[in-house]
């Protein structure tokens, strides 16, 4: 057990303090993109109370200058950046105390252990729950041992309260488990192996444990909606590379403490292992060996830790066998019982491509099939790995999860064809969707086009202001989905504008009903504030052009518009052209 990932994680993460003591590694903030209404927040807003609980490190502590540290500080340090938000920071002794005070955020907010009323963003950081007991202690007798629990923190399913010792913050907790005091306790694998890593434990097991996932994310008092917006931004704007660069930094300022146990135990093996190298020069040559098969075994186990930490699945390709070999965390990800020679063969092919690159890094993406039935993108990093000669022996790397990127990205493409304000098509998207649907019409079929025109709106924005217009407009989307078919175009072509177009109408007055039923859905949502609207109707039961039918539809809503407003009206042949009308300071 005491070759578990956890200790591998701890060996890793004192690997990346040495690697890190020269510098914070840089890690540029991507834009963010807030409406008005966030940014008249950010402008106006007083320095922002940021409270947490003391001894949860890495996530929040107070070193030994007294300085404030931790990934949750790193997170907001890097959101004032973003955002220009000022924040002060003061840490309590429990969540309850913190909860209680006059807050505006609080900082490194569990899931399992927040009020149901606190607003919540989402995770920033997720770990697995880690199992830590004592050495002296029969891992499957712990059911009757004492549990170390953290003041203010929620027992886990199956642990006596009557067996269950309360300490102030997890420190505390995991050091009462090292000395005895207590049998086992359960943490974040983050917290674990930093205070392994600061304290150097010598008595203590840990094991994954499935009791829960633990997320952590920002948390503000109810009702502040719009800072809670601004912090999704803002964690959103951080990929997965900007937030291990907060994490590892982190790392890279761990504190070693001294104690007299601990020089003793180090300074005891040094000696031991000088007389053993000495001893194995004189006696055998194959001590060499030996050495480097371990110090392969803990390169090994510093490969799986990152992978651990950073959710990443690492692989070894071997030019001269041909195969591959696959890391713990690659079995747990990707489907390989199930569709293994799948998963080689695409896997090869990535990287069949750089068997005769001369670069030492290679940079690629490939999709493969999950555990979970679904499939994932991954972007495929590799080193090549030489013999003495130069020879390329094996090909080294890991897989990066970016299914969650990818998905954005296409839901980004989605929401560029929509108006951000009702959610309806914009208008390029608008016209470019009726335009083929004028391609694609049958000739004994009927179409329709109408126009919706806002009447007097502004003079609903001159009265009751443009955010009161604003959700006039609202309205007005949401009651032309309820009114329109799932199959029918629904936009926005202009400030107060609106079109529908309807294929396949079964005859004249099913169009007219449709708009009837709209407008006692406006009338309906906008109960005591009169909203009218006018409506402009063309058929389309020749071929058209789309500005034709525009301009149609045009026309006839200019007639309702000059009949007073809140008409219903169908285009005639006879009507004026719409180039030769004026409607004046309307709509």
């Amino acid at each position: 057990m005491k070759g578990s990932i956890f200790r591998q994680a701890v060996m890793t993460l004192a690997v990346l303090v040495c690697l890190l003591a020269g510098g914070i590694l840089p890690a540029d903030a991507a834009g963010v993109s807030f409406t008005q209404e966030e940014l008249d927040y950010i402008k106006e807003a007083r320095v922002l109370k940021a409270v947490s609980i003391d001894g949860i490190a890495p996530l929040s502590h107070v070193d030994s200058n007294g300085e404030l540290k931790g990934i949750g500080v790193n997170l907001l340090h890097r959101i004032s950046g973003m955002t220009g938000l000022v924040f002060e920071y003061e840490l309590y002794e429990t969540v309850d105390e913190a909860l209680a005070s006059d807050y505006d955020i609080y900082f490194n907010a569990a899931y399992i252990y927040m009020p149901a009323d606190i607003a919540l963003s989402q995770p920033y950081l997720k770990s697995e729950t880690i199992l830590y007991i004592n050495s002296a202690i029969d891992r499957h007798q712990i059911d009757s041992g004492k549990y170390a629990a953290v003041k203010g923190g929620t027992l886990p399913a199956g642990v006596d309260p009557d067996n269950t010792i309360y300490y102030n913050n997890r420190e505390d907790a995991v050091d009462a488990v090292e000395k005895g005091e207590a049998d086992y306790g359960y943490g974040n694998a983050y917290s674990l192996a930093f205070y392994t890593l600061q304290n150097g434990y010598k008595n203590i097991i840990t094991i994954p444990a499935s009791k829960e996932k633990r997320e952590y994310c920002l948390a503000v008092p109810p009702g502040n909606e719009v800072l809670l917006s601004i912090l999704n931004k803002s964690i959103t704007a951080l990929d997965e590379d900007q937030m291990q660069t907060l994490v590892l930094d982190v790392a890279s300022q761990v504190e070693r403490k001294i104690t007299l146990a601990m020089i003793t135990h180090v300074y005891g093996k040094q000696i031991l292992v000088i007389v053993l190298l000495a001893m194995a020069v004189l006696l055998i040559s194959v001590f060499f060996n030996v050495r480097a098969n371990n110090r392969l075994k803990i390169e090994n186990r510093r490969y799986q830790l990152l992978s651990h930490i950073s959710n990443e699945c690492l692989f070894e390709y071997s030019v001269k066998s041909g195969k591959v070999e696959l890391s713990e965390k690659f079995h747990r990800t990707i489907d390989i019982i199930r569709r293994e020679k799948e998963v080689i063969n695409r896997l090869k092919e990535v990287l069949m491509t750089w068997h005769d690159d001369k670069n030492d890094e290679h940079l690629s993406t490939v999709k493969l099939p999950l555990v979970d039935g679904n499939a994932g993108v991954f972007k495929v990093i590799c080193s090549n790995v030489t013999d003495e000669n130069g020879n390329l022996y094996s090909i080294i790397g890991k897989l990066v999860d970016i299914s969650e990127e990818v998905r954005e990205k296409e839901t980004l493409i989605n929401k560029s064809r929509l108006d951000g304000l009702t959610g309806l098509y914009n208008a390029a998207a608008a016209r470019e969707l009726v335009i083929k649907s004028i391609e694609n019409k049958a000739a004994n079929k009927t179409d329709a086009f109408i126009m919706i025109d806002c009447d007097n709106f502004k003079s609903i924005n001159d009265t009751y202001g443009h955010l009161k217009g604003d959700q006039v407009l609202k309205s007005i989307g949401e009651s032309i989905k309820k009114a329109f078919r799932q199959t029918d175009i629904l936009g926005r072509v202009g400030g107060d504008e609106f079109c529908v177009y309807m294929h396949d109408i079964p005859e004249e007055d099913f169009v007219r009903e449709k708009c009837r039923q709209l407008d006692n859905l406006i009338q309906g949502i906008n109960e005591g504030f009169p909203v009218s609207i006018s409506t402009g109707i063309a058929f389309l039961k020749e071929q058209n052009t789309y500005e034709e039918l525009f301009n149609k539809a045009d026309a006839a809503l200019y007639i309702a518009k000059r009949r007073g407003g809140a008409q219903i009206s169908i285009h005639a042949e006879s009507d004026p052209p719409p180039e030769k009308q004026d409607r004046g300071s309307e709509g």
